[in-house]
């Protein structure tokens, strides 16, 4: 039995070691750590969209209020049935002010809403924040204590995930600041205008068609036979360079009518399909064109077939958009600016295409390569489809990834085989060209 002196002795050591410990592993003493909220800021033509995403426990803290009703009860419920409270706490608690003027911008809680996270419940605010006259591009100066005014140890991350004007489309979220007791403020610097951001959403559709090898197979598997009059289901005879110019300029013109329609559609009228479907159907149109290629399925309706098919690759052009839900009139022009890149890049394409598929079609070997390019576009058709149906292995894809990380190659292969076919064409004997078609 030890006496009161030995245990006040035994317990010098102990306390020792355990105020030593947490000196030493200050992390022991929070074993639950403080779950921090993230706020994403994307800003719009006139002003700014925010969601804020706050651990419930931690405004439970901040409110002095309990607001589950049980432990287990959903983060969906809690927050419905406090909602008017959150929604005027959340008023009182967030401010934006432009960092040049001063100038207060006007701040609106548009939803508040619950769901289940992976560290707890949370509560998600989405606020609009509208900038005063001619200064929506301006730097921001944010002033967010939802919580931190009460809870000295809570952290709000905030993040800018697009900014139109700056270009930056919502690809990545970028951290700018991290908010905390005594520490309220977020300045937000911004730079760039209207056409740095148009020029941004352009570049980006031009982009899209150069990386989008399944949309560049298409117009390919087209224009193959833009040289082509069909007679009797088959490839007949050939077209003057001005006519194929002309047959071209219909095809480009019907596939632009297509696309742009279902993409206007998608992006301003919410028409969405699910993208794992519209990528069949891209598939299914490469296959389709590639054996009208070979064999003429609907001669004379090259057009229509363009335009069709284009409703469904407008509709894949529409899921790459970052629209966001960010309003009207920064939609449109977002539109529109990715609309004029896809067909600048489209007509640069077909620029680039088009002189030396001119002197192939003028030589005697343009059958046989209308063929070989018929089943190349038929083969990675396949391919496609057997990776967006039956979810296999697709495999032509090592060949696709060199093909993208090396897009001048196709082209300067073409021009090679039309300078050797132009070549071989002058050698050979007149009168071997008596079995060429016949040229309209």
């Amino acid at each position: 039995m030890l006496t009161p002196s030995a245990g006040a002795h035994s317990a010098c050591p102990l306390q020792f070691s355990f105020w030593l410990t947490l000196l030493l592993c200050p992390g022991i003493a929070y074993a639950h750590p403080t779950p921090s909220s993230y706020a994403y800021l994307d800003f719009t033509l006139d002003g700014a969209r925010l969601e804020q995403y706050v651990p419930i426990e931690e405004l439970e803290r901040a409110l002095k209020t309990p607001l589950q009703a049980s432990h287990n009860e959903p983060a969906e419920h809690t927050v419905a049935r406090h909602q008017a409270l959150l929604a005027r706490y959340a008023a009182q608690h967030l401010n934006a002010s432009s960092a040049t003027s001063g100038a207060p911008w006007q701040v609106a809680v548009q939803e508040v809403v619950g769901f289940p996270y992976k560290d707890g419940p949370r509560a998600l605010f989405r606020f609009a924040l509208t900038a005063p006259p001619g200064e929506a591009a301006a730097s921001l100066v944010l002033n967010d204590d939802l919580v931190a005014h009460e809870v000295v140890t809570h952290y709000t991350l905030v993040y800018v995930k697009s900014d139109w004007a700056a270009g930056r489309l919502g690809r990545r979220a970028r951290l700018i600041s991290t908010l905390r007791h005594g520490r309220t403020q977020a300045n937000v610097a911004r730079e760039g205008s209207f056409w740095q951001g148009f020029c941004s959403v352009l570049t980006l559709g031009a982009q899209h068609i150069a990386a989008g090898t399944d949309h560049l197979m298409f117009l390919f598997a087209l224009v193959l036979v833009a040289p082509l009059t069909a007679k009797k289901q088959r490839w007949h005879g050939r077209r003057r360079p001005l006519s194929t110019l002309g047959v071209l300029a219909k095809l480009v013109s019907a596939f632009t009518i297509g696309h742009s329609l279902t993409l206007a559609i998608g992006v301003l009228g919410g028409l969405t399909l699910p993208k794992h479907w519209v990528e069949i159907g891209v598939a299914v149109s490469i296959l389709i064109t590639a054996l009208h290629a070979a064999v003429p399925l609907f001669p004379r309706h090259e057009s229509t077939l363009a335009c069709f098919f284009g409703l469904i690759h407008g509709l894949a052009f529409a899921s790459e958009i970052p629209i966001a839900d960010l309003g009207r009139t920064q939609a449109a022009w977002t539109l529109i600016g990715f609309n004029l890149g896809i067909e600048l890049a489209q007509l640069a394409l077909l620029s680039a295409v088009l002189p030396p598929l001119l002197v192939l079609a003028r030589t005697r070997f343009y059958s046989s390569l209308r063929l070989a390019g018929a089943a190349t576009a038929g083969a990675l058709a396949c391919g496609w489809l057997a990776e967006r149906t039956l979810t296999v292995a697709n495999p032509f894809e090592r060949s696709l990834s060199f093909l993208t990380t090396h897009p001048l190659l196709p082209f300067g292969a073409l021009v090679v085989i039309a300078l050797v076919a132009w070549a071989a064409e002058r050698r050979l004997p007149q009168d071997e060209s008596a079995q060429d078609l016949p040229r309209t």
